[in-house]
């Protein structure tokens, strides 16, 4: 009697998804840049749902998985427990009546122990017509704070404000543009430009030149920098 509860206890339905990324074509030479595979399986445990889910990551673990976990959510809080090479780690996650997000990270990485990491509050909020997200961020150990603004100015373009407390006390910003639109079916641009020091990137992704092969051609340019092509070919199961 107690098999067969438990069988109806894991009733589950699987997936999965492998992927192989090619090296930098635009070097001239052909070769395998890092290969991903990822399994998950939808359980019932103690009739809550349950999602289990293995990764593998040839550039994080050759030999092995590179990362486990355990997700799903107990009323009105969701919880993800992940294993990987860093150690145990416990994200906890729930709403408030006000809109805010609360999200507690917890870690187990011996010899220090279990403790908490970071503690974050986001919410959306508005100041007059303009619509802004706001998350900030404790971290224990350093006792750093950080701030994040970040609000859509229209035609793809995001204005992201970072304030996080300095060393000797006050404050230190920096700003980011980013940009991402369509080009056609298939076909997006994306950039972003840190405003301080005119650092950044601009990618375009193509997924339906090669969208018959199941293959996404990715061209990331780093601004002042050298531009990268990849090809990306991905399968579900």
């Amino acid at each position: 009697m107690k098999k067969v509860i438990l069988a109806s206890t894991v009733a589950s339905a699987f997936a999965g998804s492998f992927e192989v990324v090619s090296s930098d074509i635009s070097s001239g030479g052909i070769g395998l840049d890092n290969i991903k595979a990822k399994v998950s399986q939808s359980v019932k445990l103690f009739s809550q749902d349950t999602t289990l889910s293995a990764e593998y990551d040839r550039n994080e673990n050759r030999d092995g998985l590179h990362e486990t976990s355990l997700s799903g959510s107990m009323k009105s809080i969701k919880y993800e427990l992940t294993q990987s090479g860093d150690g145990t780690e416990l994200k906890l996650e729930a709403d408030t009546p006000d809109g805010t997000t609360i999200e507690a990270v917890g870690d187990y990485s011996a010899p220090l122990g279990y403790g908490l990491k970071t503690v974050t509050a986001s919410r959306s909020t508005s100041f007059g017509d303009q619509a802004v997200d706001a998350e900030l961020q404790h971290t224990l150990k350093s006792g750093e704070s950080k701030l994040k603004l970040s609000t859509i100015l229209g035609n793809g373009i995001t204005a992201i404000a970072n304030i996080a407390n300095a060393k000797g006390g006050g404050a230190e910003a920096s700003y980011e543009l980013e940009y991402e639109g369509t080009l056609t079916e298939g076909r997006t641009l994306s950039a972003n430009m840190k405003v301080g020091d005119g650092s950044g990137e601009v990618e375009y992704e193509d997924a339906a030149t090669l969208a018959s092969q199941d293959s996404t051609i990715t061209a990331t340019m780093p601004l002042g920098g050298s531009p990268k092509v990849t090809v990306k070919r991905s399968w579900s199961f």
